[in-house]
């Protein structure tokens, strides 16, 4: 299976040191004193409108992508935006609130990477609800008791050489190997999350880059709800094409993604040659008339990752239809993917499945054709190897056979 949508989210991620470039130049481009309605007005109005959206966006995307680490910094993310524009626009001097709320965005942004991502919705809820009540009523109780927050200043700095400065940078390094350690395949949201909390990054250490800090700080925490909404539509999408593609049994491509290719209509290369090989479990029915249905699907998972781990990435693995298996080869022809299958034969062969107090073992025939000219069909190279498969279980089953010639297994050498 191939991992292009299940993956870390580089892509997204290099949109938010462009942003953050492109916001420097607009500071100095257009200071604030000569531009106050823009800053006064509409960066705060897209600041709290998108901070409320985030709380939506986290709060709807649970019934879809079912992730704790989604709804958790959804709600954050809203909480925290909201409480930098009511500390920067209601308090004359928000220095200290300002590094309080800091410290509560990267204290978030720990508890999101160190969280599991899929846990019961009730658990989700009620986590989420603790974090956010304990979180506003602390924002809630700074705001009327500054006093209890003057010991901030051991984070203020005005130089890279104090201690202070490098503390930003090195929790960005955290984030960044955190999430590519253990949420590097959850639909770009590695991405996601490290993209945000750059953001943040670089609205803490903005003294040291421009004198416009405070406007520097207003358009930075008026884009990250921006790019986190837009980051979270984009894990959630890929979240559901990835279900629409893949069998939740196997975790190969389903048969609806197996369509697509046969028609042509995926970004698969299908172009000749394309090689096609279509694999069946010998004496399925056997196996679940006699052990369980349950003991037939663990056979079907360890056969389809078998079949997996030998052929990607130069295969495309689809459950075909039942315990049928297709996989597609693109530019290559039969001679090349009949050692592959030869291989993928011998090696379910030899693999032991547990079925209760017996383990289980299977084989498997095969079938392979490949498109050699454009005015072929995938479905027609595909009713070929079809064919050949059927010739594979006349003939004895546990084999490999080709739409002209049976493959001639390699020849074990004597003892």
């Amino acid at each position: 299976m191939h991992r292009e949508k299940a993956c870390w989210g580089l892509f997204i991620f290099i949109f938010s040191p462009l942003l953050i470039a492109g916001s420097y130049l607009l500071v100095n481009l257009y200071p604030p004193e000569y531009n106050r309605i823009v800053y006064q007005s509409v960066f705060p109005v897209v600041c709290v409108v998108f901070s409320l959206i985030s709380f939506f966006a986290g709060h709807f995307s649970y019934p879809r992508v079912h992730n704790l680490k989604v709804y958790l910094i959804g709600y954050l993310t809203g909480l925290t935006g909201t409480g930098y524009l009511i500390y920067s626009r209601f308090i004359e001097r928000p220095v200290y609130h300002i590094t309080v709320l800091y410290l509560c965005i990267f204290l978030n942004f720990i508890f999101v990477l160190m969280l599991p991502s899929y846990i019961k919705y009730r658990t989700t809820r009620r986590f989420t609800r603790s974090i956010v009540i304990m979180e506003l009523m602390l924002l809630i109780g700074i705001y009327f008791m500054p006093v209890l927050i003057k010991w901030t200043h051991i984070f203020t700095f005005s130089d890279f050489y104090h201690y202070a400065a490098w503390g930003p940078i090195l929790w960005m390094g955290f984030v960044l190997l955190t999430s590519m350690t253990f949420i590097r395949n959850e639909f770009h949201f590695g991405g996601v999350l490290s993209g945000c909390a750059l953001f943040y990054v670089a609205a803490w250490l903005s003294p040291l880059f421009t004198s416009q800090t405070s406007g520097m700080e207003q358009v930075l925490f008026a884009i990250a709800p921006v790019y986190l909404v837009s980051g979270i539509l984009i894990h959630w999408f890929s979240r559901m094409d990835h279900r629409a593609s893949y069998d939740p049994l196997l975790q190969v491509y389903n048969r609806n993604y197996c369509s697509r290719i046969i028609e042509e209509q995926s970004n698969t290369n299908t172009s000749p040659p394309f090689g096609v090989a279509m694999i069946d479990i010998d004496h399925f029915k056997n196996i679940n008339d006699t052990y369980g249905h349950q003991a037939g699907d663990r056979v079907l998972f360890n056969l389809a990752q078998t079949i997996q781990q030998e052929v990607v990435p130069g295969g495309i693995v689809c459950r075909y239809g039942g315990e049928e298996i297709a996989v597609f080869f693109p530019g290559k022809q039969t001679k090349k993917i009949a050692p592959i299958m030869e291989r993928v034969r011998a090696k379910i062969e030899n693999m032991k499945v547990g079925g209760g107090r017996k383990n289980l073992s299977v084989t498997v025939s095969c079938g392979i054709a490949h498109r050699n000219k454009a005015s072929q069909s995938i479905s027609d190279v595909v009713h070929n190897a079809d064919k050949a498969l059927y010739s594979a279980k006349r003939n004895g089953r546990n084999q490999v056979r080709t739409a002209s010639t049976r493959y001639s297994r390699p020849k074990r050498k004597k003892p």
